[in-house]
């Protein structure tokens, strides 16, 4: 009987230690199950960082310098690449010839000037004839057919004057064509500007209208950039817009004008930003691409996501969230990105945790052990 106790004894604790032993293994293998992954939360941030656009640098004045007369070119007085100022002579056309035509036409006014003259006085002879014959008219000298005639003779006079006066105002008008012909044939340059294209070389004939040279402002300068359109309504005039050039010099701007018109292609309107050209340690060129960095929403918060925690699957974006240490898996609705996050429209919320790394190899439902992440928030824009 005690023999068989002893037996029951050792056999319960066999089982025990069994138990035991089962136990610590499935706790192993329960622990080895779950796949160690970096997490993120999902937080709510200030929107006052930026998004950068594109933009080009372009000259608020550009003109094409015609031929305002037709002739010869007989100098040229600038080459491409030239700087000129306002007012400066750049090409002289035919201009021996226009000066010729001037003198004519002053010429011509000239002797108009004196034919009033002579019919004036022709006119007041008559008159006084005309007079004299009047006053005979109670007395046996007076002479009918003679008084008759120098009655006509005086209206013909006086519409000799009218014709004579006509034939000044026509001559006058022809002086000042004359005259404007000539100071267009000295071709100017109406601002000042740099010679982007020269167009005509000494001897060739010219039409009206023909353009000569292409000039260009280098002073006068904006900066014109196509902004996505739920970017450009929080905008006002006289924001204050950063810029950054290629080689990384960065200024202030002020937005001059909004367009009124989406493109309905790209989705964007045009904004006109201004600058100072002379504070800068060197000039921009007109075409030069620059960056503009355009605020996303001053004093709005978002929920935003880490960008690592994205997958993309057959054109929608997941996320991994951790709950209950088990990967599930959701979609959701991205914003525009801020620095290395991404604003969450829909689908998770402030507060859930997503897994950043190792969730390429994940399965919906799997057991995770989630490890904080200790550096998440590079990479920030402005």
């Amino acid at each position: 009987m005690i023999k068989f106790v002893n037996t029951v004894k050792k056999s319960y604790k066999i089982c025990f230690i069994l138990l035991t032993v089962i136990s610590i293994l499935n706790n192993k293998a329960s622990a080895q199950g779950a796949t160690s992954v970096e997490v993120d939360e999902v937080i709510l941030e200030s929107l006052n960082q930026t998004i950068p656009v594109i933009g080009r640098v372009i000259s608020l004045k550009e003109a094409d310098v015609p031929a305002a007369v037709i002739g010869k070119i007989e100098n040229v007085l600038v080459e491409v690449g030239d700087k000129v100022k306002k007012g400066q002579v750049l090409a002289l056309i035919d201009i021996d010839r226009y000066k010729w035509m001037a003198e004519i036409s002053s010429a011509n006014v000239n002797a108009t000037r004196a034919e009033i003259k002579s019919a004036k006085a022709e006119t007041n002879i008559n008159l006084i004839e005309l007079n004299r014959m009047e006053s005979l008219k109670e007395s046996s000298a007076f002479n009918v057919s003679k008084y008759e005639r120098l009655q006509s003779l005086h209206t013909s006079l006086i519409a000799k004057e009218e014709i004579v006066e006509a034939k000044l105002k026509s001559a006058l008008q022809e002086e000042k064509l004359a005259k404007l012909n000539l100071k267009r044939a000295t071709v100017k340059a109406p601002f000042d500007g740099v010679i982007e294209f020269k167009m005509v070389e000494f001897g060739e004939a010219v039409g009206l209208g023909f353009t000569l040279f292409k000039l260009v402002s280098d002073s006068l300068l904006e900066i014109e950039a196509d902004v996505p359109s739920n970017r450009a309504r929080i905008l006002e005039i006289n924001n204050n817009i950063n810029v950054s050039t290629t080689d990384m010099i960065s200024f202030n701007s002020k937005l001059r004008a909004l367009g009124v018109r989406e493109n309905s292609n790209s989705r964007t309107i045009p904004v006109h930003l201004t600058f100072d050209n002379n504070e800068l340690s060197r000039k921009l060129f007109v075409g030069e691409n620059v960056n503009i960095f355009i605020p996303i929403g001053p004093g709005l918060k978002a929920p935003t996501v880490h960008k690592d925690a994205i997958l993309k699957r057959e054109g929608m974006s997941l996320v991994y969230v951790v709950e209950e240490e088990k990967a599930v898996i959701k979609p959701l609705k991205l914003g525009d990105g801020v620095g290395n996050r991404f604003i969450v429209l829909s689908g998770i919320n402030e507060g859930d945790t997503v897994v950043i790394k190792g969730n390429e190899r994940l399965r919906p439902g799997q057991a995770v052990k989630p490890i904080p992440s200790t550096d998440i928030n590079e990479g920030e824009t402005q």
